[in-house]
């Protein structure tokens, strides 16, 4: 199932990850959430572990440099 037409409460899900995240590891939690989506077990969770990155970045006014990123 595309994202797009997932159940809203699938997606709200999502945001509460990013928002322990955030409260936790701070300025690390893009990164921590961009290694959870590379090792992921699946492509669905890779997809998942993927928009609760981009949240983060959403929430917290960017990410991390393409070469941190990379290196992580």
């Amino acid at each position: 199932m595309l994202y797009r037409q997932r159940p809203q409460g699938l997606r709200l899900e999502a945001g509460r990850e990013a928002e322990a995240l955030i409260s936790t590891l701070g300025d690390e939690a893009y990164g921590v959430a961009r290694q959870r989506a590379e090792e992921a077990s699946s492509e669905d969770m890779a997809k998942e572990w993927t928009v609760v990155a981009a949240r983060i970045a959403r929430k917290t006014g960017g990410r991390q440099p393409l070469l941190a990123g990379m290196f992580h």
